[in-house]
């Protein structure tokens, strides 16, 4: 079973249905196995109940895997190979910077695929070079990287969302008037400016999740 991003965030949305416990177990198993409605609906009581055990065993196992997950840089989705990004210097800038604390601010969980967008760098094969190599990060392409991320493993999306998490507070409790200081002194927008410290101060209290 593979549990990409995509998977992660419809069963995300299924557990805060209003709805009877069998009905949202059977939604989760649709989407954890790729069935239909129908082909769930044609199964045996008995048999579902069994599949329901054995999912629920597997799924803690993918969770626990992302937890304890180290980086990867590179990785392959949607038939594409990406680069990340997590040393926050270029080609990672402002206006990356300020995507990446919007998206973690709304909602982490559901924004992982454009948390990874906001961070990737493009590769393609070159032959003069026989080797992948990074492309230029092309703004206007973010929502294509983002539904590419979609398939990339959770475990991707899980990691740069405790990384950038973590690079949040720290930066919100100890470096916030000094970021503050040097965009002024190097007479960026000031709206980017109010921006950002606005984002980073309702960041400040931050969001409970489990980290390694």
């Amino acid at each position: 079973m593979k549990l990409t991003i995509d998977k992660f965030q419809k069963l995300q949305s299924i557990s805060t249905l209003e709805t009877d416990e069998f009905l949202k177990a059977t939604r989760l198993v649709q989407v954890l196995l790729d069935k239909s409605e129908a082909e769930i609906d044609a199964m045996p009581i008995k048999k579902f109940a069994v599949l329901c055990q054995k999912l629920h065993k597997a799924f803690d196992v993918k969770v626990n895997e992302a937890t304890m997950a180290k980086p990867k840089q590179i990785i392959y989705c949607n038939n594409k190979l990406y680069h990340l990004n997590f040393d926050i210097k270029p080609p990672f800038n402002t206006g990356r910077y300020i995507e990446v604390l919007t998206f973690s601010k709304d909602d982490p969980i559901m924004n992982m695929h454009n948390i990874l967008a906001s961070i990737c760098t493009p590769m393609k094969w070159s032959w003069l070079k026989f080797n992948f190599v990074k492309q230029k990060y092309d703004v206007s392409k973010h929502e294509e990287y983002a539904n590419d991320m979609r398939q990339a493993n959770f475990k991707h999306g899980y990691f740069a969302m405790v990384f950038f998490y973590h690079v949040l507070k720290v930066s919100t409790d100890n470096t916030m008037d000094c970021l503050t200081a040097q965009m002024n002194l190097r007479k960026l927008d000031k709206k980017r400016v109010q921006q950002l410290r606005k984002i980073l101060q309702a960041i400040g209290g931050g969001y409970s999740m489990q980290s390694k």
